[in-house]
C-alpha cells in the first residue's frame, strides 16, 4: 500500500495529512448531525411522503399499462394523491415509467442488473493496475452500493437507473472509451434531468482537455435533451387545469448537511446501516477520491452533486443520493493509500 503513488505523492508532504485533516473535520460534523438526529419515526411525514412518491410511480405505470397516455396518468395520481403539480419540475420526465410499463414484469430490474454488473466488471477493470486490494475494495464498495436493485421496488425509482448509468460512464472513461462514457451520461440525463450536475461535469472536462470531439458530443446531447425537455414541459402545461394543487415551498430548501448526509445514506446495501456509519465512509470515500491519481472524474461528480444537494431537495428526496453513492463508494479502495500517504507526509513535515 505504501508504494502506491497517491494524488498527494506530486504535491508537498503537508498536503497529504492537511486532506486527511480536513476529511476528519468533515467526518466530526457529519457524526453531528447524525448522532443529534431524533430517533427515526416510521409514520413520520417524511417516510410517508418518499413512500408516496414510490406508490404513485408504481399506479402511474400500471395506467400506462392500462393504454392511458403518460401525463393523464400522472395528473390523476397526483393530484389524488395529493402531490403538487402546478411546476414543471413535480413531474419526472416518462422515459422510465413508460420502459417499466412496455416491458414485462422483472424484465426491467433484470436489466438495470445486468447493467450493473457491467459497470462493476468495468470498475474492476479500470482499478486492477492499481494492485489487488484498491480494486477488491473498491468493488466491494461499489458492489455493495448497486445491490439494492435486487430489491424489486428499486426499479421504480429512475434515479437508481440514472446512478448506475453515471457509474457505467465514469468507468467507462478509466478505461479509456470515451464514446461508451458519452453515451452511458447522456442516456442518464434522459432518463433523469437530475444527472445533469455529471454531465456539466463531462463537458467542462472534455473542454478543458481540448477533445473537441468530445465536447461537441456532449453539446449536441444537451441540445437535444433541451428539446426533449422542453416538450416534456409544454405537455406538462398541456395537462395542468385550473384549480389543480401546487406546492408553497419549492425545491431550494438549504438542507446543507443534514440533506447532504441523507442522499449519501441512500446508498444499496449500505442503507441498511446505521447513518453515523454513513457520517464515517462519505469522508473517507471522498478522501480517496482525491488520493487516486486518475480519480478527478468521479471526485468532481461527486462535488457537484454534494454542492447542488448542500441548496437544493426536500428532506423526503434522500433518494435522489442513488446519483451519485456507486461513484463516490469508488474512494473506498484508494482511502487506505490516502491515510497512509497523509501521516507519511505529516512525519516528514516534522522531521523538517
Amino acid at each position: 500500500m505504501i508504494a502506491l503513488r497517491t494524488h498527494s505523492s506530486q504535491l508537498p508532504p503537508w498536503a497529504g495529512w492537511l486532506a486527511v485533516g480536513l476529511a476528519g473535520l468533515l467526518m466530526a460534523l457529519l457524526l453531528v448531525v447524525a448522532l443529534g438526529r431524533p430517533p427515526p419515526v416510521a409514520s413520520g411525514p417524511e417516510g410517508a411522503a418518499a413512500a408516496g412518491d414510490l406508490v404513485s410511480y408504481q399506479r402511474i405505470v400500471e395506467r400506462l399499462r392500462a393504454g392511458a397516455d403518460y401525463y393523464v396518468a400522472a395528473h390523476e395520481v397526483l393530484v389524488a394523491d395529493g402531490f403538487g403539480v402546478t411546476s414543471v419540475f413535480n413531474w419526472r420526465l416518462p422515459g422510465w415509467a413508460s420502459l417499466m410499463a412496455a416491458l414485462p414484469d422483472g424484465w426491467l430490474q433484470g436489466g438495470l442488473a445486468a447493467l450493473a454488473v457491467g459497470g462493476l466488471l468495468l470498475v474492476y477493470r479500470m482499478l486492477r493496475d492499481d494492485g489487488p486490494l484498491v480494486a477488491g475494495l473498491a468493488s466491494l464498495a461499489v458492489g455493495l452500493s448497486l445491490a439494492g436493485i435486487a430489491v424489486p421496488e428499486s426499479a421504480a425509482f429512475s434515479e437508481v437507473a440514472a446512478g448506475t448509468l453515471i457509474l457505467v460512464s465514469v468507468a467507462a472513461y478509466g478505461n479509456g472509451w470515451r464514446w461508451a462514457g458519452l453515451a452511458a451520461g447522456l442516456a442518464a440525463l434522459f432518463l433523469r434531468e437530475l444527472a445533469a450536475p455529471y454531465v456539466v461535469v463531462a463537458l467542462a472536462m472534455a473542454v478543458g482537455r481540448r477533445q473537441w470531439r468530445e465536447a461537441a458530443g456532449w453539446g449536441i446531447g444537451l441540445a437535444a435533451f433541451a428539446v426533449y425537455f422542453g416538450w416534456h414541459w409544454w405537455r406538462v402545461i398541456g395537462t395542468i387545469v385550473a384549480g389543480d394543487p401546487g406546492y408553497v415551498e419549492g425545491w431550494i430548501q438549504f438542507g446543507g448537511l443534514d440533506f447532504v448526509l441523507a442522499t449519501a445514506g441512500f446508498n444499496g446495501l449500505l442503507s441498511l446501516a446505521p447513518e453515523w456509519v454513513t457520517a464515517l465512509l462519505m469522508p473517507m470515500a471522498l478522501l480517496g477520491l482525491w488520493a487516486w491519481p486518475k480519480g478527478g472524474r468521479a471526485l468532481w461528480t461527486v462535488l457537484a452533486f454534494v454542492a447542488l444537494f448542500l441548496v437544493v431537495g426536500k428532506p423526503f428526496n434522500a433518494y435522489w443520493g442513488a446519483l451519485y453513492t456507486p461513484v463516490l463508494m469508488l474512494g473506498l479502495g484508494w482511502a487506505p493509500a490516502a491515510i497512509v500517504a497523509g501521516i507519511a507526509g505529516a512525519r516528514e513535515t516534522r522531521g523538517r
